[in-house]
């Protein structure tokens, strides 16, 4: 009876925790959009410790796409872009949530801005700390 009772727990908790991971994901993927091309940086902001946050961009019109960068930062700093379609007002927040794992920098996954929607980078200096945000582009 223990076996079968422990076995149930055991399935009901990797069910649970599947669950999670899928709800964690982002609501979209990443639009099919790349950084391979860089057209410019569109809008920038320091952060709390120093770090650069940059909103990159390439292609043009409804063909643009935008990720966000942190340069200058450290270990356990983050990157995310937002993406707004009411002029920022409200957001889908967090978009290709990247951590800084090693080095100083790192970048999100490249998203459509497409029919009017607005974009801006943001980020912190590790959980739990101050958020810094471009302006809107």
């Amino acid at each position: 009876m223990n076996k079968k009772v422990a076995a149930t727990v055991s399935a009901l908790a990797m069910t649970t925790g599947l669950l999670a991971m899928s709800a964690a994901a982002p609501a979209s993927a990443a639009d099919g959009c790349n950084t391979n091309v860089v057209s410019g940086t569109a809008a920038a902001a320091t952060g709390a410790k120093g770090q650069f946050f940059e909103l990159r961009y390439n292609g043009r019109g409804d063909n643009t796409c935008a990720w966000g960068r942190v340069t200058n930062g450290a270990i356990g700093m983050h990157v995310w872009v937002d993406r707004s379609s009411n002029g920022g007002r409200t957001w889908e927040p967090q978009l290709g949530l990247r951590r800084v794992d090693a080095g100083t920098s790192v970048h999100t996954e490249a998203w459509r801005d497409r029919n009017g929607q607005v974009m801006r980078a943001c980020g912190d200096s590790g959980d739990g700390t101050a958020i810094t945000c471009t302006a809107w582009w």
